[in-house]
């Protein structure tokens, strides 16, 4: 049923997605960080609800057409998204640490490999400022091979990421029907014998983002220390043309201490642009006082703001530095995971464990073995870990 056999190579991670960005969510207007809210954006569709759900034993079972939008599902079930199947009453469960949970004969996995179809009805309504569409999963364990509106979008078997596709082309007016079939095992399997409960499924969010046709995509900030003053560096990339986009730096009380303007460069390498600033008199991030400048990136159609902490950290001999001073580092292992749902690990659970760690005197955290949900660094910043 499967052609081609992505799921089996490990030349092709992923096709079909967005460049690799830093992560924000975008907002026609300014609305603050978004970080527990994000939500609230008016550029953010969440797909995540109820979906439809069928399981196999095997790829071998799926029908060829599910992803049809007029397919009626038959035999589909009502499950929450996100979820893993195995917390549904499906499949079982597995814990394992190196020994993989399948014969080793990489890249290939059995032939009879348990999967479930995922379908998902939601309705659209085009924003003339900002008409691309991009449809984001954060999280899918092992792969997942993609569909809207019955034609092909992509694949993705790096499960703890997130896999970005232009949807732009594909998603109309009204009624669209996202199709989406998640195998228990792929290549990416071999690479991925860590120590947890194996698990499977749409484990993370899905949601459409609503982008102009010309905006910032991607923007990496690096701050300087110097005597009484913080010079802070912002490089950036374009999705379409480039347009005019102001930095601003606001303190904690809202204060603007810092604006630019984003100015195109042919000498680096990674990004297009870049957008030089200077704080004077800044205050400092660290784990005891994480003090966060807030930064906002505007053109005439999108806002994004994120919150920056300015420190400098170095490596001098055995001893590791953070802005000038040594630190000692009281750490600990997380899994992203939650006692009753499993990987899906949602807000409310992220900040009970980062309450605790704070309150037990943590102040680093070793996020084993993958990357974490999004917001979980964003929430570091705020409480105060080193990762």
């Amino acid at each position: 049923m499967i052609t081609p056999r992505h799921h089996e190579s490990l030349d092709v991670l992923q096709e079909n997605v967005l460049p690799r960005r830093g992560y924000y969510i975008p907002a026609s207007r300014p609305m603050g960080p978004l970080v527990v809210d994000r939500h609230r954006s008016d550029r953010l569709q969440m797909l995540s609800g109820e979906w439809q759900f069928r399981y196999f034993e095997s790829t071998h079972d799926v029908p060829p057409d599910f992803f049809r939008i007029d397919d009626p599902l038959t035999g589909f079930v009502t499950v929450p998204v996100p979820s893993v199947w195995q917390n549904l009453g499906f499949d079982y469960h597995q814990y394992s640490n190196i020994r993989y949970p399948i014969p080793l004969d990489p890249p290939h996995v059995p032939p009879d490999n348990p999967c479930a179809t995922y379908a998902c009805d939601f309705d659209y309504t085009p924003d003339p400022a900002a008409p691309r569409v991009h449809l984001n999963f954060e999280g899918v364990d092992s792969c997942h091979y993609v569909w809207l509106n019955g034609r092909y979008v992509g694949f993705g078997q790096i499960s703890h990421a997130i896999s970005e596709f232009d949807v732009t082309d594909l998603v109309v007016p009204g009624k669209n029907r996202l199709a989406v079939l998640v195998l228990k095992w792929c290549a990416g399997t071999y690479l991925e014998d860590q120590d947890k409960f194996r698990t499977s499924g749409i484990f993370r969010d899905v949601y459409l983002v609503k982008r102009p046709e010309s905006a910032v995509f991607d923007y990496f900030t690096v701050a300087e220390l110097q005597p009484d003053k913080a010079l802070v560096k912002v490089r950036a990339n374009y999705l379409g043309t480039p347009v005019d986009a102001q930095i601003a730096i606001s303190d904690a009380a809202g204060a603007v201490v810092a604006v630019s303007q984003l100015r195109s460069v042919d000498n680096d390498p990674d990004y297009t642009h870049v957008s030089e600033l200077e704080i004077c008199d800044p205050r400092l991030w660290n784990a005891e006082a994480p003090t966060l400048y807030t930064l906002t990136i505007e053109t005439d159609r999108e806002v994004i703001t994120d919150r920056l902490g300015l420190r400098e950290i170095r490596a001098d001999g055995a001893v590791v530095r953070l802005n000038g001073q040594p630190v000692k580092f009281r750490g600990i292992n997380r899994h992203d995971f939650d006692p009753i749902t499993g990987p899906v690990a949602g807000l409310d659970q992220l900040l009970i464990d980062l309450r605790m760690m704070k309150e037990h005197n943590f102040n680093a955290i070793r996020s084993s073995h993958y990357p974490n949900v999004p917001y979980f660094y964003q929430l570091c910043d705020e409480y105060g870990f080193y990762v």
